[in-house]
Formats: structure tokens, sequence, C-alpha cells
């Protein structure tokens, strides 16, 4: 079966040479905030033009491709929607910092105190103690109207909805499509001299990564988080009363051999437990990060 090709209808500079003028921008922006189809009179009034021939010019350099004409107007394509959104996100046109934050949860590693940091668009947290640490891009505008003790809470939300794309098979840059893998922690250290800063049993532990088809990126997560969504972990909480959208990221990471490990090689098989009141959920995974057994276990 033949896999869905995309068809470009338009070079990337072209898309974005568009945009390159401030009544183009502002016709967006009013389609935006009116958030239905506008009549052409209607949009020029918005807009502030009085010329009908000159906002019309500008008007058909969007269209098509960030507007569409429609029966009940002019309204905004999906382009123009994600432009808009993304304005709005701040990751074109905002920028922000912020003194790094101290979060109440330890690290779930070695019970050592955590720091989060924000700084070039870019989230870390890290443990003062070991080598455990989770950063994300994240666009300024995801902060705004938030008090500062409220940040991790977000950021920590923020990284779920990452990691749920992630396990939904979306790239979260692109939307492409990723290709999962199940791989030794210590594979992944670029250079074997910082294998000294982890733990000896790094190497036995399991951290999933997702490989996107399109842009090439590939994040990476422990196996608590990647299996976080899985309907037996989910059930599993819910039958004692734990909403798993209610747990943290961080209470949900397995970063430790207690938790997470490589029971085999050849074939990979790697195991996660979850635990509640003292009632395990062990998943057993293979390479591809498909579950092929659940037990559980009451204590």
């Amino acid at each position: 079966m033949s896999g869905i090709e995309p068809i470009e209808t338009a070079d990337p500079e072209d898309a974005f040479a568009a945009l390159a003028d401030e009544t183009r921008i502002a016709i967006l922006r009013a389609l935006w905030e009116a958030d239905e189809a506008m009549a052409f009179s209607e949009l020029r009034e918005a807009v502030g033009m009085a010329d009908s021939g000159q906002f019309n010019y500008h008007l058909d350099k969007l269209a098509g491709r960030f507007v569409a004409e429609t029966e009940a107007g002019y309204a905004l394509t999906l382009a123009g929607r994600k432009i808009n959104g993304a304005v709005d996100g701040g990751a074109y046109t905002m920028t922000g910092s912020f003194d790094p934050l101290e979060p109440s949860e330890a690290c779930p590693s070695c019970g050592g105190d955590r720091r989060l940091r924000y700084e070039d668009e870019r989230v870390t947290v890290e443990c003062d103690s070991c080598a455990l640490h989770a950063t994300t891009d994240v666009p300024p505008g995801v902060f705004a109207s938030y008090d500062r003790e409220e940040v991790p809470a977000v950021a920590d939300r923020y990284f779920r909805t990452i990691y749920s794309q992630l396990a939904n098979g979306f790239c979260w840059y692109c939307e492409g499509r990723l290709d999962s893998s199940v791989v030794p922690g210590a594979r992944l250290v670029d250079d074997p001299a910082d294998l000294a800063d982890y733990p000896e049993w790094y190497d036995e532990f399991p951290l999933v990564t997702y490989r996107c088809r399109r842009c090439g990126t590939e994040p990476t997560a422990d196996l608590g988080t990647a299996l976080a969504d899985h309907p037996a972990v989910v059930s599993f909480h819910y039958d004692r009363g734990v909403d798993i959208r209610e747990r943290t990221q961080w209470e949900l990471v397995a970063w430790d051999p207690d938790r997470a490990r490589i029971r085999e090689r050849d074939p990979l098989r790697a195991a996660v437990t979850y635990t509640v009141d003292g009632d395990d959920c062990t998943l057993v995974v293979d390479d591809a990060l498909d579950v092929q057994q659940v037990d559980r276990s009451d204590g």
C-alpha cells in the first residue's frame, strides 16, 4: 500500500517572503481575532487600509497559502492559523529568561536537589548531585500570565505534553513520523570519557530514542515517561484511585535500575515498573518500544 505523499506547492522562501509585510501580518491577525470568515470590505476596514486596490494586492499574496476565499468570505487556512499560533506563543517575536528555581520534588534518581533554568528559549531541569536532567525548547509565551511559583508546574505539564505527542508518533517540531528505539543509556553518551559521570549500571539502563523521518530530530525519554500513557499503566493507576494525569513528570520518571533495566540483549527486552501503594505494574518492551508483556503484583 502506497503512502500519502504531500505535494509541495510553494518554495519555503516564497511562502515566508509573502509574510514580509506589515499589512499582510495585519490581515492574518485580523482574521485570527475575528475567528470567522470576513467579507473583503469588512477585512479591509479591520486592517485600516483605505486603498482597496493596494489592499487587494496584499491579500492576493496570502491567498491560497495562508488565507482561503470561501462562500462566507476570507478565512485562515491551517498555515495561517499556525503562523498566528506561533506569534502568540512567542516563537518568532518574544524572548525571556528568569532566575533559576528549585522545584520542591527531589531528584528521583539520587534524592538530590533539582534546579530549573530557562534561558535561550530552553527549559533545563537538572540535579545538583547526579547526571539526571531533562531539557526542551519552550516558546516564551508558554510562561506568560503565570506567577513565578507556578513555573515548575507549567514546565512539568509542557514536558508531559511533548512526551504524549512523541508517544503518539508525531515529531514535536514538524509533525513528521517518528521511529522509536530502545537502547542502552551508555550508547547515547557521545564521549566515552563522560561515562565516568554516570552510574555503573547505566549500560543496563534503557532509554527511548525517537527519530523523525522528516526533520531528523532525535529526542530521548526514559521508559517510565515513554510508557506513561499506555493503557495498562493508566488503568493500573486508575484501579488504585490515582489519576495519572495528576502525577508529575518526575513521579513517573524511571531513572534507576530498580525501576527500569534491560533484561535481555538479543533480542532486546527492557522492563519498567510503576508502583502505587505497594502494588507493582511491570511492562516489558522490545527494541521498537512495543509492549510484549504486562505483569501486575499486589504488595
